[in-house]
Formats: C-alpha cells, structure tokens, sequence
C-alpha cells in the first residue's frame, strides 16, 4: 500500500508539473499576442498554412492551415479566395526530396510566380508575389505543367499571404 501511495504521489507530481509548464507556455504566448481580447477586424485577411499530403492533382494543397485569418484559404483545395479588392502578398518556401522541384504561385489561370529546387539531396526553394487583386480571384500553388511526377517535403513547405 505505501509503494502505491508514492507511486501515485510520483504521478501526481509529474502531472502537476506539465500542468505548470503549460500554462506558463501559455502565458508567454498571450504575452507575445498581447491583447487579444478585442476580435480582430474583419478586414484583415492572412493565412500560413503547412503541406502535409501531396494529392493526385496538380494543385498543391497545403492542408494543415496554422493561420486562416478572414477564412480565406480552403485546405482542402488549396485555393485561396481573395474576400476584398486590394494588394496582396504570396510567398511559397518548399524543400524537393531527391529530384528536380518546378512550382508555380497562379492568380485565377495565370501564372504569377514560379519557384524551382534543382536536383540534389534535400534543396530548397521559393517564390513570392504581390499582386492586386479583386474579390473572388483564387490564387494556389501548383506543379509546373508537364514536369512529370515530383516530390515535395510536407514538413518542409509552406504556402503564405496576406492582404495589405
């Protein structure tokens, strides 16, 4: 019965110990966002969002989403939807595996950017825009037509914009 009671007493402790380590993570957090008791305006509009899965079209779809400010990009199509006429920022950073990476950031069917990671062991590239756009207009990330099969870091690459 003693071995049990210190047992638990262990367990307890360890658990009140996370406990404390989280909510003081979590206090340092607040402390970096300051404020957020008041909502954000409706008018600001970001996203960042992370490739987990490469699907079997030629859209790149970053579908684990860190940052959907205005619930303008939809990861399950990858397409961001622009919700206000105005200038906007994209950038796109990804990390090939192995062979030759071509992308390309499109604004609606037209290419706007385009990013290349040459072949080699892991390299890296991006690609950035700024562009005005009006409301409704869809920018993604795609794989350059006719460049064949290709493999990109998930972990990697990440897909990003805001509205100015």
């Amino acid at each position: 019965m003693r071995h049990f009671k210190t047992l638990n007493n262990h367990i307890v402790g360890k658990a009140k110990a996370a406990l404390l380590e989280a909510i003081d993570i979590l206090q340092n957090t607040n402390k970096l966002l300051g404020d957020t008791a008041s909502p954000i305006p409706s008018s600001k509009i970001a996203f960042h969002a992370r490739l987990t899965t490469l699907g079997s079209t030629q859209t790149v779809i970053f579908d684990h989403v860190i940052t959907n400010i205005g619930k303008a990009y939809n990861k399950h199509t990858g397409h961001f939807t622009a919700p206000l006429n105005g200038i906007y920022v994209f950038a796109c950073t990804f990390l090939q595996s192995g062979k030759a990476l071509h992308l390309q950031i499109v604004q609606n069917s037209s290419e706007i950017s385009k990013g290349h990671a040459p072949s080699g062991g892991d390299i890296g590239g991006s690609m950035n825009a700024v562009i005005y756009l009006h409301k409704g207009d869809v920018v993604k990330v795609r794989h350059y037509p006719g460049r064949g099969s290709q493999t990109i870091h998930g972990k990697w690459s990440f897909f990003t914009g805001y509205h100015l």
